[in-house]
């Protein structure tokens, strides 16, 4: 797939003086997979610290209770 970017010109001018023509695809790929791999690290431990979190979890069975009394 192809996609567009916009990079600052101080970046765009070292990543073309660095990267030779053939192995850009390439390197922005894997500089994003591993951004991404990054990226839902940090999330997945904010999920955990979150479902670990006993306050959150009681002010959840709080308000979930609220949603029962109104189907009543």
């Amino acid at each position: 797939m192809r996609m567009t970017f916009s990079l600052p010109d101080a970046l765009a001018h070292r990543f073309r003086a660095n990267i030779p023509p053939r192995k850009r695809s390439s390197t922005v790929a894997k500089l994003i997979e591993q951004e991404m791999m990054t990226q839902e690290r940090n999330l997945e431990a904010a999920c955990l610290a979150a479902n670990n979190d006993e306050t959150l979890t009681e002010e959840v069975g709080e308000w979930q209770g609220f949603e029962d009394e109104l189907e009543e």
